[in-house]
């Protein structure tokens, strides 16, 4: 082939990722399978392919930040143990390829079984820095890394050249890159020093609040606005792993209301887990320097350093189904594909209604999450949002408006109203609450005790 024949091949592949040998027979002139075969080889490492037999397709390697060598993609296991998952590389003009995978547990479409992804693999995008931590992270480490100091202007060239070198400590199973692995394996290092019992919490969990609030935290990228800060904890001889929510020290009405709604959240964990019969994260409230302190156990680690697969409602929907659609509508086409039992379309139902029911006002897609199965995984982050303080410091007052169902809706509906109920209850009866919002949630309390009563 010639050199003039080559750059044509180059060209083609450089503006369209993942061509299979008959189209690339036919753009350049009708060559032979055998020519285009040489063609191939002689660009060597900077074409990638992917698919078995027929479905073999090529793509032109992209450099990430002038190195075009794959980056290795590692699995850690619910004993701590690190396995290769696979090599990942960005393709021209867009998209990615992850290369030798082994064992990958989530759903795939075709593309994706031959390693294709038309952005990055979607279990890696639930990893991306964000929330409160991300843009602390982001405001402390984007001059060293070279990337804006808005974690929402981030492209995937950056997200995978952040995970790549810190990513160590992020939500599920994988790390991205020997250099952060090498980060999981100082962690190791560190042993049994990194859990702390109760009493170095309580003197821990003061100067830790303080760090986060003025220097962000590398390794985690726990997503959600509350200030916070993740820690490993021996808790009744267990070895776990905390993402720890805390308020302000004063006793402004905002650092008030912010310490109710940590309470709230508590409670309403509780309150799914016994009148919803749904598994929710375990939660422990604590006062500490005038803070209040919400300890959540992640479900995602397990012991000294086991890790478990996790991934977001967001991410599946976005990469295998599309569209904006409601928490139940989304598991309901999961169940269509033959993903999600029937029992967890009800769960997802359930956890959605007493959300809305509870005035949740920010249940957006990264607030529920799956395991490999798909199972859904424990509620977490359920808490009456809507009364939460303005970014200036008022304590908003809004009237409680209980969402009410379609007839079909009304079975669950109602299961959902009897648990919020208790929900109110619960939270107007605890005096960790500020007496005036104890006065709002029994009068919410009301009003749904009396929608309910009128639905049959």
């Amino acid at each position: 082939m010639t050199k003039l024949n080559t750059d044509a091949l180059t060209k083609i592949l450089r503006t369209n990722p993942r061509v299979g040998s008959t189209d690339l027979c036919a753009r350049l002139s009708g060559i032979s399978r055998a020519t285009l075969t040489r063609a191939l080889k002689g660009l060597g490492a900077t074409v990638i392919s992917g698919g078995g037999s027929r479905r073999t397709r090529y793509a032109l390697r992209r450099p990430l930040r002038g190195n075009a060598a794959p980056i290795p993609l590692y699995r850690i296991d619910e004993h701590g143990q690190g396995h290769d998952l696979g090599l990942l590389s960005f393709i021209y003009p867009e998209g990615s390829c992850l290369t030798n995978q082994d064992s990958f547990p989530w759903p795939l479409d075709k593309d994706m079984s031959d390693g294709w992804f038309d952005g990055l693999p979607y279990p890696i995008v639930d990893m991306r820095p964000q929330g409160f931590l991300g843009r602390n992270f982001a405001r402390n480490h984007a001059p060293d890394l070279g990337v804006p100091d808005n974690p929402d202007n981030w492209s995937d060239d950056d997200v995978v050249h952040i995970l790549s070198l810190m990513g160590y400590d992020q939500p599920g199973d994988l790390i991205l890159g020997e250099a952060a692995y090498r980060r999981f394996l100082d962690l190791i290092r560190k042993g049994d020093a990194r859990f702390l019992s109760d009493a170095q919490a309580e003197e821990n969990y003061p100067r830790l609040a303080d760090i986060a609030m003025t220097q962000g935290e590398a390794g985690s990228s726990a997503g959600g606005e509350f200030p916070k800060f993740t820690a490993s904890r021996l808790l009744n001889y267990r070895k776990v792993d905390v993402i720890v929510k805390f308020s302000g020290a004063d006793n402004s009405p905002a650092v008030r209301r912010w310490a109710d709604l940590l309470i709230c959240e508590h409670l309403a964990s509780a309150v799914m887990a016994n009148a919803l019969q749904v598994s929710a994260a375990e939660s422990t409230l604590y006062q500490y320097a005038d803070r209040t302190f919400l300890e959540v156990v992640r479900f995602d680690r397990h012991g000294d350093f086991g890790r478990s697969p996790v991934c977001t409602i967001g991410s599946l929907n976005a990469a295998l189904v599309g569209g904006n659609a409601t928490w139940p509508k989304t598991a309901q086409a999961f169940r269509d594909k033959g993903w999600l039992s029937d029992e967890d379309v009800t769960r997802v139902t359930l956890i959605w209604w007493f959300g809305r029911l509870i005035a949740n006002t920010d249940m957006h897609e990264g607030n529920l999450a799956f395991h490999p199965g798909l199972k859904l995984a424990p509620a977490y982050d359920m808490l009456p949002m809507m009364y939460a303080p303005f970014s200036g410091g008022e304590v908003p007052v809004k009237p409680y408006s209980p969402a009410l169902p379609l007839p079909a809706e009304a079975i669950l509906w109602k299961q959902s109203a009897s648990a919020a109920i208790q929900f109110w209850e619960a939270c107007s009866e605890d005096r960790r609450i500020s007496p005036d919002f104890r006065r709002i949630c029994e009068n919410n309390s009301r009003i749904l005790a009396d929608f309910h009563s009128q639905l049959r």
